[in-house]
């Protein structure tokens, strides 16, 4: 059979598999009523498995580029607690950017690169000259959409060990927080704990991790404009 036919139904397939899963996992909620903690029951319907689903979830989140993933992540603790919770969050992310990377790459090079590239071309010169601190920082600083991100990184030249360790070590503290935060939520059984340190703390480190990008990008903006 013709090397471009099995191509063909290699995309097909896996594309009708993704939507299937997707549909699988999330045709009992509706997107807007899928809280996190909608999503921590969902998962726990599964028992022993809900692990499994959680990560499962979590990557058919980031391929099909469906919102809402900051619900998985917080989901994440408020489901398996703080530790555990930060390890899983940090499977699914690693293991689900890491298929989109070479989905853009090798499978649905020719899509993505039709509707996405010419929109990225300064990200992915970039990514072609300083790949791993280009990775780290957008990762840390989650400027860009991050499932976007990952098949924009797919289509550049960067090697895929930089893209993996940039993306892990970037992915770092936002999977502390999101954990840390859900796991502390889930710790919340009345209104005085709502009043306690830990909790307080858990509010005020996930508000500033949201007012990063913002902040950077108004000093980048008073930057040029100074420059200019």
């Amino acid at each position: 059979m013709d090397k471009k036919v099995i191509k063909n139904i290699v995309k097909i397939s896996a594309g009708v598999l993704v939507i299937l899963a997707v549909w699988w996992l999330f045709s009992s909620h509706r997107l807007d009523g899928f809280t996190p903690a909608a999503a921590r029951d969902y998962i726990q319907k599964f028992g022993k498995w809900g692990a499994v689903v959680y990560v499962l979830a979590y990557v058919l989140n980031t391929i099909s580029i469906l919102p809402p993933i900051a619900v998985l992540s917080l989901a994440a603790g408020l489901a398996f607690g703080k530790v555990w919770g930060a390890v899983l969050l940090m499977g699914g992310a690693m293991l689900g950017t890491s298929i989109t990377f070479f989905i853009s790459r090798f499978i649905g090079r020719d899509f993505v690169q039709r509707h996405l590239r010419g929109k990225f071309k300064n990200l992915d010169d970039l990514l072609e000259k300083r790949g791993f601190m280009t990775i780290l920082f957008f990762r840390a600083i989650p400027l860009l959409p991050y499932e976007v991100f990952n098949y924009v990184s797919g289509l550049s030249r960067i090697r895929f060990r930089d893209y993996f360790f940039a993306s892990f070590l970037g992915f770092i503290p936002g999977v502390v927080i999101s954990a840390y935060f859900g796991g502390t939520l889930g710790e919340v059984k009345g209104y005085g704990d709502l009043l306690s340190f830990k909790f307080i703390l858990a509010l005020i480190v996930l508000f500033l991790a949201i007012l990063v990008p913002v902040i950077y990008q108004r000093i980048k903006r008073k930057g040029d404009a100074y420059g200019n």
